[in-house]
């Protein structure tokens, strides 16, 4: 467990002053003190809540890389879960596992053997401000420097209050003296001002966390949570496993063809459709089928958000999953290619059937569409010419399933994998 230095803002604003006609003097109230919470790291970037997750951070990554990842075997002895807040996870998932294992769901965390937590519960947990660190004897020396414009006793509001060893931010709002040029001290008055806006480093986002008790309880049961996209893979490893012809199926029904200018989707598309495609695969073994679950994120996403259910609970927990592939664009340029063949190795999930399709839309939509090359040229170059480096090519799944799997599943068996979720999320609304 991690101890964490407290974090204390020092804030001054110099528009509140006493006027009495002639000088200008800053009030004591116009410097305040307070504890913000625990601090835990700084980045000098967009921070979490904009461009950057949590799980970028040192600190809350190191947390949440030490959230295991549990099997089948640990919920058959287990006895109870725990929701917390803010969970890309639907009531009827957790249902069948709670069915299937004997579970019960439990108000309180402790009295649960796991409790099924989310990046959006983590990214809630924490709280961001926009501020420059400062030592505290720099404000200090600041106050002395110009104690003629202030009221008495102004720097005990800070020698008093905060803790030796805390994390000090820092944040100073602007002075206008546009109302009073008159004023005898307005030019010392100014620069002090203007000194207060300039103290401290350059501003960075800092992340802390208001509750300490909150923090130690999670660090302290941290053997205990689980995370949502791991029970939702436990959820559907019993439903069907999606292959080749599958894939093809979800591809149509999401409107993909062959068009002049390369691959893609219809402008129009059958909604009823699409949707059933989502439910399939919300509701397919998702470990399983990742493979297939990747191609169709990447080179379909723009398609699926048009579907009513893109944003259903029950689909936001898949799409989670394969959030970085959806993320993926400018697909004209090799860069992105590059980028998904590295993700499917670190996935353990580039097949060569998946190689054979990057290829064809890379052939399709960057050396066709952007480059002009195809057949109509007095070059002999195709998708089947374009070759995966020796290196990438040792990193391919020999297999992708056994054959008896592909015998197993079907295209009949395509609606029976949403049956049971179909009515009770309304998805062909």
């Amino acid at each position: 467990m991690k101890d964490l230095k407290q974090l204390w803002l020092i804030s001054i604003d110099p528009n509140k002053l006493e006027d009495n006609g002639g000088t200008l003097k800053m009030q004591n109230s116009s410097v305040k003190v307070k504890q913000l919470g625990h601090f835990i790291e700084s980045a000098d970037n967009g921070g979490y809540r904009n461009s950057n997750r949590s799980s970028d951070r040192e600190v809350i990554k190191g947390i949440m890389n030490n959230i295991q990842t549990i099997t089948s075997t640990d919920l058959k002895n287990a006895t109870a879960l725990y929701r917390f807040p803010r969970l890309s996870l639907s009531r009827d998932k957790v249902k069948i596992l709670q069915e299937k294992f004997d579970l019960k769901l439990k108000r309180d965390f402790h009295e649960a053997d796991y409790g099924i937590v989310s990046e959006k519960y983590f990214d809630g947990l924490f709280t961001t401000k926009w501020l420059s660190a400062i030592d505290p004897a720099n404000v200090i020396s600041w106050a002395q420097t110009y104690k003629d414009v202030f009221e008495d006793d102004l720097c005990d509001e800070i020698i008093d209050k905060i803790p030796t060893g805390a994390k000090v931010v820092f944040e100073s709002e602007w002075f206008s003296s546009y109302s009073y040029d008159n004023r005898s001290n307005i030019d010392r008055y100014s620069k002090m001002a203007e000194k207060a806006r300039n103290m401290g480093e350059s501003s960075k986002y800092h992340y802390y966390i208001e509750s300490l008790d909150q923090w130690n309880d999670i660090q302290a049961n941290l053997s205990k949570l689980v995370w949502d996209t791991n029970i939702n893979e436990l959820a559907t490893e019993d439903s069907e496993v999606l292959n080749e012809e599958m894939y093809i199926q979800l591809k149509t029904m999401l409107g993909w063809e062959k068009t002049e200018s390369g691959c893609g989707w219809q402008g129009t598309r059958d909604k009823e459709n699409m949707n059933l495609a989502l439910a399939m695969i919300a509701n397919c073994n998702i470990k399983e089928s990742h493979t297939y679950l990747a191609l169709l994120f990447a080179f379909l996403s723009d398609s699926m958000k048009d579907a009513s259910i893109w944003n259903s609970v029950n689909f936001k927990s898949v799409r989670k999953k394969f959030q970085k592939y959806i993320d993926y664009s400018g697909w004209n340029w090799c860069h992105v290619y590059n980028h998904m063949l590295e993700e499917l190795i670190k996935d353990d999930a580039l097949t060569e059937y998946a190689w054979k399709e990057i290829a064809q839309k890379m052939y399709d939509d960057v050396l066709s569409n952007q480059y002009g090359v195809d057949g109509s040229n007095n070059f002999s170059i195709s998708p089947e010419s374009i070759q995966l480096k020796p290196e990438l090519k040792a990193k391919m799944k020999t297999k992708e399933l056994p054959e008896s799997v592909f015998e197993q599943y079907k295209l009949e068996a395509l609606e029976d994998m949403v049956d049971q979720h179909t009515e009770s999320h309304n998805y062909a609304r």
